[in-house]
């Protein structure tokens, strides 16, 4: 079978791709993933990679990933067209890597490579790292803040949602006899697939519709084989409690200040932490350390707590390492991870970015540390560590494409 993957998004959002990439090769499918080029290097050896000029890294950046971050309206219609051509950008590649291919696998923002296979006539297989659930409960991945709405006012929301999706990268039209004609650049939506979807996440966090095309495989994570480093490795062999602080791919307009805060609160709490954000102190001695990237699934497996942004696959890593969560979401996704884990009690009341202060973080630190919720942690963990998302996934796309 010929694979295309499509994989368009942040780091986080590319990295399960990779992994689901590598075993269908293992299963002894030719694979091609078009991904940014700024993320080829997190792709594995075996599929081919094909590159697209849109840089994740820089959108988030920028003042379009302010506008998202903050929820700014007026923003983000300033700077739609900056979104519309990071979108864009992944079809005339893909157009090339889907000559002959047998299906296309696309994540939940590759509209425009859904596009192309359906000009093609190549069948789709949709994949998302959050549930894309119309009947879904609690905040829709990419209407935050829709939580706060009573249950039918969300779902109407997401019904408007879904009907200007296709828009997201762009318009096409003008003016023509006397009136405004604006057509979809590209007529698909965030959920457009011929054959089915896969939602990578565990089945225990968000049950799925009973629809024999919706599958939730489980993450989509690598099996552990990298471990940490020696300097690392010293630190967490000091006799002390230590905490892990990171967010991702997230840009933090002033990191010095989330160091200050982390600081703050290990203080109070009589912990230390190993924190991944630029500008954190690199002494050893120090309440605070600043460490370079580390395989999570063996760094959260030492530490008492995980402070993160809230992203599927790094809330998945905290799961399976059985380590308690204190989320701090940025946008999109993260809220609803945040809800989540609040929810089923594994993770204190989600702290909004803009909401971080010393004593906030303090509190959130202290219910996360405690026996209860670490217990509770440590239990969802050694389920989510058996099982086997990519496989999962794999299992179903070869069923999706041979009962087509």
């Amino acid at each position: 079978m010929r694979v295309v993957i499509a994989a368009a998004g942040s780091r986080g959002d590319a990295v399960p791709f990779g992994v689901l990439a590598a075993r269908l090769v293992a299963r002894g499918h030719d694979v091609t993933v078009v991904t940014h080029a700024s993320l080829a290097h997190v792709m594995p050896d075996g599929p081919r990679v094909v590159t697209v000029a849109s840089d994740p890294g820089a959108l988030l950046a920028g003042p379009a990933g302010t506008a998202l971050r903050r929820g700014d309206l007026r923003a983000l219609n300033r700077t739609r067209n900056v979104f519309a051509e990071f979108l864009q950008s992944f079809g005339p590649t893909t157009r090339e890597a889907l000559a002959g291919a047998d299906v296309l696998v696309a994540s939940s923002f590759a509209i425009a490579a859904v596009d192309e296979a359906m000009r093609a006539d190549v069948p789709v297989v949709r994949a998302h790292l959050w549930p894309e659930f119309d009947t879904l409960d609690g905040p829709m991945p990419l209407l935050p803040y829709a939580w706060t709405l009573p249950t039918g006012v969300r779902r109407r929301a997401r019904g408007a949602l879904r009907r200007v999706e296709p828009y997201f990268a762009g318009v096409d039209g003008g003016w023509a006899d006397g009136r405004l004609d604006l057509r979809a650049a590209h007529p698909t939506g965030l959920t457009t697939a011929t054959l089915g979807s896969l939602h990578a996440y565990s089945p225990l966090l968000a049950e799925p519709e009973d629809d024999s095309r919706t599958v939730v495989t489980g993450w989509w994570r690598e099996a552990p084989h990298e471990g940490l480093s020696e300097r690392t490795r010293a630190l967490l062999a000091s006799g002390d409690e230590w905490i892990a602080v990171g967010f991702g791919s997230m840009h933090q307009n002033s990191p010095g200040r989330v160091v200050d805060v982390v600081t703050e609160a290990c203080r109070r709490l009589g912990v230390r932490a190993l924190v991944q954000l630029d500008g954190a102190p690199r002494e050893a001695d120090g309440v605070v350390v600043g460490i370079d990237d580390e395989p999570h699934h063996a760094l959260f497996a030492q530490v008492r707590a995980v402070v993160h942004h809230g992203g599927s696959g790094t809330t998945g890593t905290a799961l399976a390492a059985g380590a308690p969560s204190v989320v701090v979401p940025h946008f999109a996704d993260q809220y609803h991870w945040a809800h989540r884990l609040h929810t089923l009690d594994l993770a204190p009341a989600p702290l909004p970015r803009r909401l971080l202060t010393a004593g906030l973080l303090t509190r959130r630190l202290r219910a996360a540390m405690s026996a209860g919720m670490r217990e509770r942690a440590a239990d969802l963990g050694r389920q989510v560590a058996t099982e086997d998302g990519a496989g999962a996934a794999v299992a179903a796309i070869e069923q999706f494409v041979g009962g087509a």
